[in-house]
């Protein structure tokens, strides 16, 4: 949510959310409607279309919003370091576990499509600070657009897995290793650019 919204803007919207999140725990999701969310938050249902067209667009804004703080968090990492180290994916997996009840139900929903698609545009925004702070020629465009596709892809899998397992593994080492297996293949191909493989 933008810092310049309307403190009242803001409040109505965070009703909204909490609402729909209550909402999830008896009912499912693809049963819940309009008036259901504003019912509970003791809303009219103009007020919600003042503000979202539908139920995942509240789901949407609110993970862009878990986005954005993660972004905030790291972006002073991203132009300081030379490499990328695990307090960058630990802000991120940090961010998941602080909001683990929306969490839960982003997973649940069956949005991965929507979800994949922020994690792309913020993987981008990550590497493009990075890029523009360390000088870095990019080699191949298009083998660090597939990275960056397959960074989305595995970072979604590995949250999923977190997330049902209920937070269990420990958050510094599940940092560790999304560092590990993510950043040298990516910092690879930003440098050299994709390699060929011939058979």
């Amino acid at each position: 949510m933008s810092r310049k919204e309307d403190p009242r803007v803001v409040r109505t919207k965070s009703m909204i959310v909490d609402s729909l999140v209550h909402l999830t725990k008896s009912t499912p999701y693809k049963k819940i409607k309009i008036q259901d969310i504003t019912a509970h938050a003791s809303l009219a249902r103009q007020t919600f279309y003042l503000h979202y067209n539908s139920k995942d667009e509240v789901l949407i804004e609110y993970i862009n919003a878990v986005f954005e703080e993660f972004y905030e968090e790291i972006k002073e990492y991203i132009v300081e370091l030379d490499l990328p180290e695990p307090r960058v994916a630990w802000h991120l997996f940090s961010q998941w576990k602080n909001h683990a009840e929306f969490a839960r139900l982003v997973f649940e929903v069956e949005i991965e499509h929507l979800v994949l698609k922020s994690f792309k545009s913020y993987i981008t925004r990550v590497v493009g600070l990075y890029i523009r702070n360390h000088d870095v020629e990019v080699k191949d465009p298009e083998a660090l657009a597939l990275c960056v596709d397959y960074l989305a892809g595995a970072s979604w899998m590995m949250l999923n897995r977190w997330i049902q397992n209920d937070f269990q593994y420990p958050l510094e080492k599940m940092a560790a290793l999304y560092t590990e297996l993510s950043f040298p293949g990516m910092m690879k191909v930003i440098s050299q650019g994709g390699r060929t493989v011939t058979g």
